[in-house]
């Protein structure tokens, strides 16, 4: 609790001193905007049923598929990973290495194949995801206790209730971890695509805005996909630790 209140005294402290020096006019006014302006946008902006469903709606469903066809893709390939030694030392250095790839830079081929419909979108989100996904389902599976292992061995348990019961549970931490992970890639692989790639979404609004002058436009709209960050953390914040909570309680 202590550190809660610090770390929200911390950034409320950071947004009064903005505020103070954007409405002082410091700040270059062509280029910043009072803080009080960018909430007051952000809620203009979400109490608008035009901007929710031409903006917000199709940027939450391309998040939404992107990180669900990434989490399904990403377990199943990190657990053929696992079980295959030869395919986890070749792959291994490739998936360390993607994040080095400019994959947007090969949105044209995206457009080529799929047209200029969400599907290019969510494809690049789901492959800037999947990685991180992969490599956490791998490495927790690989990280399992011997001693667990036993467990399963002699009580007779099949590969799948191997997997199911042993493995799984005792590697994920490492696989929630990469679905945080995999859930920011999202977020972030579709709103940085809908900026070159798309003509709706909170990425196009964010770019049309700022292309047009359009300051609280552009501000509300970042504020807005903060917003979306910092709910789906809170979210998935809880979710970890009532699962940790309830395997304290189970062990």
């Amino acid at each position: 609790m202590r550190y809660l209140v610090l770390r929200t005294a911390i950034v409320a402290t950071a947004f009064l001193v903005y505020e103070v020096l954007a409405q002082l006019k410091i700040l270059d006014p062509f280029t910043f905007i009072p803080f009080s302006k960018m909430v007051s946008s952000a809620f203009a902006l979400l109490t608008n049923p035009e901007f929710l469903s031409e903006h917000i709606l199709p940027t939450s469903i391309e998040i939404g598929l992107s990180f669900l066809f990434s989490s399904v893709l990403g377990i199943v390939t990190g657990i053929l990973l696992w079980r295959s030694n030869f395919l986890y030392q070749t792959i291994q250095p490739y998936l360390m290495l993607f994040y080095a790839i400019p994959i947007f830079a090969v949105y044209p081929v995206f457009i080529s194949l799929f047209g200029m419909g969400p599907l290019p979108v969510i494809i690049i989100a789901m492959c800037f995801s999947i990685v991180a996904i992969i490599s956490n389902t791998a490495v927790g599976l690989r990280e399992t206790k011997k001693v667990l292992v036993k467990v399963g061995q002699s009580m007779n348990l099949t590969p799948w209730k191997m997997i199911f019961y042993i493995y799984l549970p005792a590697a994920w931490p490492y696989i929630f971890t990469g679905l945080k992970l995999g859930l920011a890639y999202s977020i972030i692989g579709v709103v940085a695509t809908e900026f070159i790639l798309s003509t709706r979404g909170l990425g196009h609004s964010i770019a049309f805005s700022y292309n047009n002058f359009d300051l609280n436009g552009m501000y509300g709209s970042i504020l807005i996909v903060i917003l979306i960050v910092i709910v789906v953390n809170a979210v998935l914040g809880y979710i970890e630790s009532r699962l940790y909570h309830s395997n304290a309680k189970g062990s």
